[in-house]
């Protein structure tokens, strides 16, 4: 955005807000908040070309092929003990829009209600590459511990995971590590952000399935996963 669209889409968010009762006055928040496409009319209404031109850029999501998706009142609420986000069936370009959108939703739960918790991201290479879920992922990294959240971050693409400063940001501020099996290609650039020494290079190169190195702090040392009776059990 120009700065001239940023003030633009600034005020055009607050008149949207103050047309639902919504002011700076916390006893307004608890009113129905807008939808999506009552900012949509607002951009319009103000009959320029940066309002035009940020409507356009809305309209998809507002009337187009992604109405349904964004611009509707959600009736979800965290109140199982354990909550899946599924954005795999979403289309390529939605999905950092819809993950931005869910960390925003987690974050604010977090952050209202004080109680343990853990969040678990898998495929978290995919959350890095874009800039803006990236930087909110570091933000959880540097302060969930102040909410009692812990943080775990899954990648089977650890390569792409560290080429990025939101993604090594990450890992610096990660307690403990687990490294499984490595390939050829990626070993390199692990080697480096981990400071592995050429014996714990050869281990992850030929480890088998479940094993792999352990990272607390200095201290390194290579384990194996062994699945109890009982786990055996519910895989099978």
């Amino acid at each position: 955005l120009t700065p001239a669209q940023d003030a633009l889409l600034d005020r055009a968010l607050v008149m949207t807000y103050q047309q639902k009762g919504i002011t700076q006055d916390p006893t307004t928040f608890n009113n129905d908040a807008p939808l999506l496409e009552d900012l949509y009319k607002q951009l319009i209404g103000m009959e320029s070309l940066e309002g035009r031109e940020l409507a356009n850029r809305i309209e998809k999501f507002v009337s187009g092929s992604a109405a349904g998706i964004f611009n509707q009142k959600s009736n979800f609420e965290v109140k199982n003990k354990l909550t899946v986000f599924g954005i795999r069936d979403l289309e390529e370009n939605l999905r950092p829009v819809a993950m931005y959108i869910v960390l925003d939703y987690i974050w604010n739960v977090v952050r209202r209600l004080k109680k343990k918790r853990i969040l678990i991201v898998d495929e978290a290479w995919y959350l890095v590459k874009n800039k803006d879920s990236g930087a909110y992922l570091f933000t959880f990294a540097k302060r969930a511990r102040k909410y009692l959240l812990g943080l775990t971050a899954i990648t089977q693409d650890v390569e792409d995971f560290v080429a990025t400063n939101e993604g090594k940001a990450i890992i610096t501020n990660s307690s403990l590590q687990i490294i499984l099996k490595m390939n050829t290609a990626a070993i390199d650039a692990i080697s480096k952000t981990f400071y592995l020494t050429g014996g714990e290079k050869h281990f992850l190169l030929s480890a088998g399935v479940g094993e792999g190195l352990f990272f607390a702090g200095q201290s390194h040392v290579g384990f194996r996963v062994i699945a109890g009776e009982e786990e055996k059990a519910l895989i099978e």
